[in-house]
């Protein structure tokens, strides 16, 4: 609950300090920045402390346990780096920076929440909590119709999602008399075969598979990604999909669901594999790109929440948490690239990167590879792990689908590799940060540590 405190408090503080101490808008993000990254160090340092101590907070609505404490330190971690990206992305923005990252510090709040709730009013109020700051951060862009109209469709989306997920919670207290999750495992016992039940699972699916992008609940994340700034972008393909995930696998684990639900699981991760690779191949820029890939990457993430293996929690994360280090760092680098490129988010902004700059063009590479599932980086043991506790379940058909997929979109990221190794006509004058070079760097060394030596984590 500290950690919850001291986010809420964090997102006061940074726009106290951007209304009265911040100066002009250039400089307000080397003021803000720091400020952010100290409250969120100072969460996790909350969180590490306690981590041998469940104790419920809220009146039981929340459990700290190892599996969300875990999610919740990686999730903070990534926006740290974010909040570093930051620092030079509204340097050179004319945004009001204390708005965009109390909005931010307020979303982790709800980002917690899910990865630790023990109620589903807890589950409802942290999914909002996260999406609402998401919903004004999308349209961060005021001059940009591309930006407005991303807001208002994730807003648009969102509400209908949100809908489903009330409707789904009020389906399942009705047949329970309790928000409690153990209490609907009891009940879910003896109630395997109840119509209200099962509709009450599939609607709360609904609203969880929103979030995470899956198919059919996909068609917002393509035209959202594109449209919001990519700081905003970075953040929900990195943080909101942890968090969302989180959620999702605490619902599947903890409130014992019909097979019902479980047979809609399968479905949607065939389904969501299918869609985020094929459609993947014919994308140009680089935002939608990113967001199939995403799409495509949550088809895997579902097939290791359908098994119910003892590794689950640990694949997940595992999964999640590289997978947010890779897309973050290419993310960055696109940012760069966009700046040189004059705006254009085309994907061939990235050529000539390596002649630029071989250091930044070798860690593009590795980032690549590693979403990509090449041995050797930490993407190879994450999918490597999913279908080895997939195939433990007996998902024998939906393990080939997704390893067939897994070579189809090899393809897709070699078209960025090839771009970024491709000579330009004219040299792109690429103007990096030192702190930006630093956090690329540290990305691209993640990804390989981790696939090296993946005990750390897994």
């Amino acid at each position: 609950m500290s950690s919850l405190i001291l986010l809420s408090v964090l997102g006061v503080l940074l726009l106290y300090v951007g209304l009265f101490g911040a100066g002009d808008k250039a400089g307000a993000s080397r003021v803000l920045a720091p400020i952010a990254v100290i409250g969120v160090c100072g969460a996790i340092a909350l969180l590490v402390r306690d981590y041998q101590v469940n104790i419920p907070d809220f009146a039981h609505m929340l459990q700290w346990d190892d599996t969300g404490r875990l999610f919740s330190i990686g999730i903070l971690g990534i926006t740290a780096l974010i909040f570093l990206f930051g620092m030079d992305y509204y340097a050179k923005e004319e945004r009001d920076v204390a708005e965009q990252f109390a909005l931010i510090a307020f979303s982790l709040v709800g980002a917690l929440m899910l990865t630790s709730y023990t109620n589903l009013l807890a589950l409802f109020l942290g999914i909002e909590v996260l999406s609402i700051p998401l919903y004004i951060l999308a349209g961060g862009k005021r001059h940009s119709f591309r930006s407005s109209e991303a807001s208002f469709k994730y807003f648009l989306m969102g509400s209908f999602a949100s809908a489903f997920l009330l409707m789904g919670i009020a389906l399942i207290y009705g047949v329970c008399a309790s928000f409690e999750l153990w209490r609907i495992t009891e009940v879910a016992a003896t109630s395997d075969k109840n119509i209200l039940f099962i509709l009450g699972g599939f609607f709360v699916l609904v609203g969880l598979t929103f979030k995470v992008a899956a198919a059919p609940f996909h068609f917002w994340s393509p035209d959202v990604y594109e449209g919001a700034p990519t700081l905003v972008t970075a953040y929900m393909a990195t943080v909101v999909k942890m968090a969302a995930f989180a959620g999702l696998l605490r619902f599947v684990s903890m409130s014992g669901m019909p097979m019902a639900v479980g047979y809609a699981l399968v479905v949607m991760a065939a389904a969501t594999l299918l869609v985020g690779n094929i459609v993947a191949l014919r994308q140009s820029h680089f935002k939608r790109l990113m967001a199939y890939s995403s799409i495509a990457h949550s088809g895997f993430l579902l097939m290791a929440i359908v098994s119910g293996t003892p590794d689950r929690d640990a694949a997940l994360f595992y999964y999640t948490f590289t997978y947010s280090i890779a897309t973050l760092g290419l993310f960055m680098v696109m940012t760069i690239a966009k700046r040189a490129a004059n705006g254009d988010e085309h994907i061939r902004i990235f050529r000539g990167l390596f002649r630029a700059n071989p250091w930044m063009g070798l860690v593009v590479l590795l980032l690549l590879l590693s979403l990509a599932g090449i041995p050797l980086t930490a993407g190879f043991m994450a999918k490597f792990k999913v279908f080895q506790i997939a195939l433990a379940m007996g998902h024998v058909k939906l393990t080939v689908l997704a390893v067939v997929m897994a070579l189809v979109g090899i393809y897709y990221y070699a078209v960025v590799i090839r771009e970024a190794f491709t000579p330009a006509e004219e040299t792109p004058a690429l103007v990096v940060s030192p702190l930006n070079l630093l956090v690329i760097s540290l990305c691209g060394i993640a990804v390989v540590v981790l696939g090296v030596m993946p005990g750390w984590v897994l």
